[in-house]
């Protein structure tokens, strides 16, 4: 019989408890990205202001505590008592959710923060923090624990630091007048530290946050961003300023490749409020090729209408080009596709809007409807007209467009002949591997296929999974390293061979995430370095061929628990030490045994179905699943490149570097460089 079900089943849950149970709707997680987003909520507050011109420097610190800070020079933000609410304006932006100023016409522009929800998560997720305004010749504080205030909003002497009145107090004007010094200025001040009860991962990436803050240095010419780290011996500290903009930006990214025009392509103009800003270069890399889009600054990885306008009117201009100059129609020629005139780009996209709609609260796809043809038209007349005037640069963009045209057919043709031939002839002689499929009649996008590390734990998964969702394909060995490799080799390796014909879809620039076989694969491995390693290479394969998987977010890294508590009748897992030093001090220390999993085979068939394979009201898509998702593309092919590639030195750079600014800042000694040096090779 079903349970009852009534009024008091109804909760309404508050701010700060709202986003302290579920941090995913609002970060979009517990890990380091979510923990970033922390931050970034506070520095795009400071970003919006330079984007109305009243900011100039944004400064961002680490504390050896773990603590973040970040000042801007802005206008600072308002503080009086708000007339509908009753209470200070400051306290109100922190704990108030859909309060903020982006919502009036004409206090921005543009602007990142849109919801008035951001700063609200940041606050509800930390153990504390505190804020300080610059206004009026004096300085406002408050303090906030656990996403709540427990201080008024005080006015501080900005000389001695004493408090000299609260907001909202008598007498608050008259001690603003006797201590406020006029050349004080105005900005903001906010510091927090991450509360582990809601984040699994509390300590920042300083490399992580030095590429976002580097970006937005680009994004903003002539607004200087500084990054200190002061959590060791040795602070670490960046300070980026561009005076080139989007030009700038390009030419970084395209550092190391050979372009085929020196000078990038501008593109911009404005319809109906919205502005449209685009670089974009080409190059000889046509394997290679980026596209970096921004809304208000912030980043859209996962890009949305303006990226697809973007690359629908390159196409298109091309192809007019190439039409009037007569380029095109030769009796055998390949036609010229959408993917042939991206081959070898390198672009950034920055749209400036007012009120754009996002996917989700994390901001990394934009869904407003009529900006692609906005940027479709304004993007099409600016890159025709340039070629018409530079027609030697437009017969060379054709040409190579068409050369990724011939080799895309070649390819095409030389994959489906290798394809068939041994993967497709694996899968009519049985199933690839030792593939346990799922069975038949469950809908695709509630299948999952795990790539599992070895036979023995293999055996396990099997037993344990639920045929109707999980599919499970062991490994024998480490797969093929597939960086700088060619298809046809790539192919004639038997794990890759499986894994391909496993996961369906295609390979290269013929995969195709609709046609894969299963709603996602996840990567499940031994938490050790062998399992680390294979974790690693799979990346590899899947970034380099299969990456349209990722960019879907079908990708994830499947994580078992790490211990098993025990106390009389009571048994936990627990996925981290911290979560198992968490549980013992809730349970008491005496008469606990722990059981560590070194490996998944030591882990017997029910246990994994009770974690890794747990399945809740017909669900496949548990906690144990962490989706892979890439923050900066650019980032992710030059670490890729130069960890897997072949290059002995780039690696021995990348580890010295390394080295240097985390062990060697720790230590304070550098005696032993040789030592590593020789590590490295």
């Amino acid at each position: 019989m079903p349970t009852a079900y009534d009024t008091t089943d109804i909760q309404v849950l508050e701010y700060p408890e709202n986003i302290q149970r579920r941090p995913g709707m609002y970060v979009g997680g517990t890990g380091l990205d979510a923990l970033h987003h922390l931050a970034y909520e506070i520095i795009d507050n400071a970003v919006d202001e330079a984007l109305a011109r009243a900011c100039t420097l944004i400064q961002v610190e680490i504390h050896p505590d773990g603590s973040l800070t970040v000042i801007d020079n802005g206008r600072g933000i308002p503080v009086g008592m708000h007339a509908e609410k009753g209470r200070p304006t400051l306290e109100l932006v922190f704990t108030e959710l859909h309060a903020g100023g982006k919502f009036k016409e004409g206090s921005y522009s543009t602007s990142g923060g849109l919801h008035g929800v951001g700063i609200k998560a940041t606050n509800a997720l930390s153990e504390w923090l505190e804020v300080r305004v610059r206004r009026n010749g004096v300085v406002y504080c408050q303090r906030h624990e656990n996403g709540l205030p427990v201080t008024p909003v005080v006015i501080l002497d900005p000389n001695t630091g004493n408090q000299i009145g609260v907001v909202g107090q008598d007498g608050e004007e008259k001690a603003i007048k006797k201590h406020a010094v006029k050349k004080l200025g105005t900005g903001t001040t906010i510091t927090f530290k991450p509360n582990p009860r809601y984040m699994d991962i509390t300590e920042f990436d300083f490399d992580a946050m030095a590429r976002r803050l580097q970006v937005i240095a680009f994004l903003l010419p002539g607004v200087t961003v500084e990054f200190k780290d002061a959590r060791k011996k040795k602070v670490r500290e960046k300070t980026y300023r561009y005076a080139g903009g989007l030009v700038e930006y390009v030419n970084w990214l395209n550092d190391g490749r050979k372009a085929i025009h020196r000078q990038p392509l501008e593109v911009n103009g404005s319809q109906n409020g919205t502005s449209v800003e685009v670089v974009f270069q080409w190059h000889t890399s046509v394997d290679d090729s980026e596209i970096v889009s921004f809304v208000n600054t912030i980043p859209t990885p996962d890009g949305g209408r303006h990226v697809a306008g973007f690359k629908s009117a390159i196409t298109k201009a091309i192809n007019q080009f190439a039409t009037e100059k007569k380029l095109l129609g030769n009796k055998g020629e390949a036609a010229i596709r959408g993917a042939d005139t991206l081959a070898g780009l390198t672009a950034v996209i920055k749209l400036s809007m007012h009120d754009p709609h996002f996917t989700s609260q994390t901001k990394t796809q934009l869904a407003s409807d009529f900006v692609q043809g906005v940027v479709h038209s304004i993007v099409y007349e600016g890159l025709l007209e340039q070629l018409r005037k530079k027609i030697p640069l437009g017969k060379t963009i054709v040409q190579q467009a068409q050369a990724a045209a011939q080799a895309r057919v070649a390819a095409t043709k030389a994959r489906s002949l290798v394809i068939r031939r041994s993967v497709l002839d694996a899968v009519d002689s049985g199933l690839p591997g030792k593939l346990a499929d799922v069975s038949k009649g469950t809908p695709t996008d509630l299948t999952m296929l795990y790539i599992v590390e070895g036979d023995s734990a293999g055996g396990s998964c099997k037993m344990a999974r639920d045929r109707r969702f999980h599919a499970i394909l062991p490994l024998r060995g480490k797969p093929l390293n597939v960086e700088g490799v060619k298809v046809s080799r790539l192919l004639n390796n038997n794990e890759i061979k499986a894994i391909v014909a496993a996961v369906g879809g295609g390979i290269g620039s013929d995969f195709h995430a609709e046609d894969m076989r299963y709603g996602g694969v996840a990567i499940l491995v031994d938490a050790d370095v062998d399992g680390d390693h294979i974790r690693t290479l799979l990346y590899t394969l899947f970034w380099r061929y299969m990456r349209p998987m990722i960019e879907e977010g079908r990708l994830y890294v499947a994580v078992a628990p790490l211990y098993l508590v025990r106390k009389g009748k009571q048994a936990r897992y627990a996925y981290s030490d911290r979560e198992r030093d968490s549980i013992m001090e809730e349970w008491g220390k005496s008469g606990i045994t722990i059981q560590r999993y070194k490996g998944l085979g030591e882990m017997n068939a029910d246990q994994l179905r009770d974690t890794v394979f747990q399945v809740a009201d017909g669900n496949p898509f548990n906690e144990s699943l962490r989706r892979v998702t890439v923050e900066d593309v650019h980032h992710a092919n030059q670490l890729i490149g130069t960890l897997m590639g072949n290059s002995a030195r780039q690696r021995r750079t990348w580890l010295l570097e390394r080295w240097r600014d985390e062990d060697h800042a720790e230590n304070g000694n550098g005696d032993d460089e040789d030592e590593v040096v020789a590590d490295a090779d």
